[in-house]
């Protein structure tokens, strides 16, 4: 099994309320990322759901059973912490074989777990050394192996990938998906990394100030965000986000913001008729004009940068970094100073309320 529910889950610290009624579900032998910024709450939510931080208030039910008061060591889950958290007088071997002892598994079955992981993470050449000799980001592989070996239940992950460079965490993800899949254990990994996030989860949980503010795939976040924090904090280079007015002109509804001017005929956007809203575009969705589109704008060239076949530039009226909208294009590179007309096609455009919540995928 290994299913998760959390219902108005809350929790306190110092008399301030860091987790917000956080009502998730998570589906056994699912990958879910809980994503967001340092402070939202992200490593609170795994704590609760470990039983290492008290709740104050709904519950944490884990294949059907509410565990809300039981303690850690009677609910079936691990969790690697941001410190990997090894036991100092224990070698690599010791600490990774750890839960299995506790559990009183047979020698010959820990040691072909333990064996496994080595393989897994690499850990053959260092498993008589010590923590203290081993680097951050080992010390983390090893706290993975440990979490991995037990087999089944709930893995929860914070950060566990922060010590690793850039080529070492795309190989870690991608073994621990073929662990994960292998095992049929049931994942939440913690992270503010958008990437890791995109590239291992089923599902992404997005926090925001200890609230939840969108569950979906990765590919819906991306492309549908509910919220404007949704839509600015996944994707790089960020969502264009321009502050603009919803009215009614000749009879027709246009979105202003910034050098847009569109004419919309969504039954979502004409109820917010003499209304300000926030207008979003993602930089990869603007291409050059090329003359017969719909939603075409023109600017000075500001800034431009080379990545790659991609040239990334600003365009905008002044020089107000406020003001600029940034495209992603092909090559050839504009020159600074010179005139860009861009278009995006209309289904890409995004439409927010005053409060940030979403008014329309598409105008």
């Amino acid at each position: 099994m290994g299913t998760v529910h959390l219902y108005d889950l809350r929790v306190t610290k110092d008399d301030t309320e860091v987790l917000h009624g956080i009502d998730l579900r998570v589906e056994a032998r699912e990958r879910m990322a809980v994503l967001g910024p340092s402070g939202a709450g992200k490593s609170t939510l795994l704590r609760a759901i470990a039983g290492l931080d008290p709740v104050t208030g709904g519950q944490v039910v884990l294949d059907g059973r509410d565990v809300t008061d039981v303690p850690t060591r009677d609910r079936e889950v691990s969790m690697v912490a941001q410190t990997a958290g090894l036991i100092r007088h224990l070698d690599v071997e010791q600490n990774v074989a750890f839960p299995l002892w506790v559990r009183g598994i047979e020698v010959e079955e820990r040691q072909r777990r333990v064996e496994a992981e080595a393989r897994a993470f690499s850990l053959r050449g260092i498993l008589r050394r010590k923590p203290r000799t081993l680097s951050a980001g080992e010390q983390h592989e090893v706290a993975l192996a440990r979490s991995l070996v037990r087999r089944g239940g709930v893995l929860l992950l914070d950060e566990p990938f922060a010590q690793a460079d850039a080529p070492r965490r795309g190989m870690l993800v991608q073994e621990l998906i073929r662990i994960q899949e292998g095992y049929g254990v049931t994942l939440l990994l913690a992270t503010n990394d958008q990437r890791v996030a995109m590239s291992l989860a089923h599902r992404c949980a997005v926090l925001h100030h200890g609230r939840l503010v969108q569950v979906a795939t990765p590919t819906e976040l991306y492309a549908r965000p509910a919220t404007t924090f949704v839509a600015g904090f996944l994707g790089s280079p960020a969502m264009n986000l321009l502050p603009g007015r919803i009215e009614r002109l000749a009879g027709r509804i246009q979105v202003q913001a910034g050098p847009f001017r569109i004419t919309s005929a969504s039954p979502r956007i004409s109820r917010w008729v003499d209304s300000d809203c926030t207008l979003g575009v993602r930089p990869h969705d603007l291409t050059r004009a090329t003359g017969d589109e719909v939603v075409v704008i023109e600017e000075v060239v500001r800034r431009r940068a080379f990545l790659g076949s991609e040239v990334e530039v600003a365009i905008g009226a002044t020089d107000d970094e406020a003001d600029e909208v940034v495209a992603m294009i092909d090559r050839p590179a504009p020159q600074p100073g010179e005139l860009l007309r861009l278009t995006v096609p209309p289904d890409k455009v995004h439409v927010f309320a005053p409060d940030g919540q979403v008014i329309a995928h598409g105008v």
